[in-house]
């Protein structure tokens, strides 16, 4: 074999790799291990917090989710629209946690109202329910940033997940 037909190979043999690596660790993060959130109790007469938000997060792939190459987390903004409750949840390293309060800069948002949360919230089979809602206009979701942006913090890992 001639010295160029080993160079070639081994020049798609190199691309191969970083298209692999691009996609399954960058696009869309297949070997992430879920983290254990703990499902505290939400009945319709309490008031949904931070750790009910942020138990949904975690459960709709938001561990996925990773900083882009300029370090900058992913944000995503909840909204309970009847409760004029604003969350902000931001992943780092895996995890994502939550506080009450407006995102500053958020990548997306979704929004819904209390009862519809419940009912996801409470749901035994959660991606399942959340495209039964999300096709029936009872999660809104709103994309705030471009989508290289979006791509490159493992966004499509989410969307996949609800397709």
């Amino acid at each position: 074999m001639s010295k160029k037909k080993f160079v070639l190979i081994g020049i798609v043999i190199i691309l191969l790799v970083i298209i692999f690596y691009a996609y399954f660790f960058v696009l869309s993060p297949t070997f992430v291990e879920k983290p254990n959130i703990e499902k505290t109790s939400l009945s319709p007469q309490s008031e949904i917090n931070s750790e009910n938000v942020n138990w949904v997060m975690n459960e709709a792939g938001s561990y996925k989710l990773h900083s882009s190459l300029s370090g900058e987390p992913p944000v995503i903004e909840t909204i309970v629209t009847n409760m004029n409750k604003v969350f902000s949840t931001i992943i780092i390293n895996n995890i994502p946690s939550t506080a009450e309060g407006p995102a500053d800069n958020p990548d997306i948002r979704f929004k819904m109202n209390g009862q519809d949360f419940l009912a996801l919230y409470s749901s035994t089979d959660f991606v399942t329910t959340a495209k039964q809602m999300s096709d029936q206009g009872k999660i809104d979701v709103e994309v705030l940033k471009d989508e290289a942006t979006l791509a490159a913090k493992g966004y499509k890992s989410l969307y996949d997940s609800f397709q």
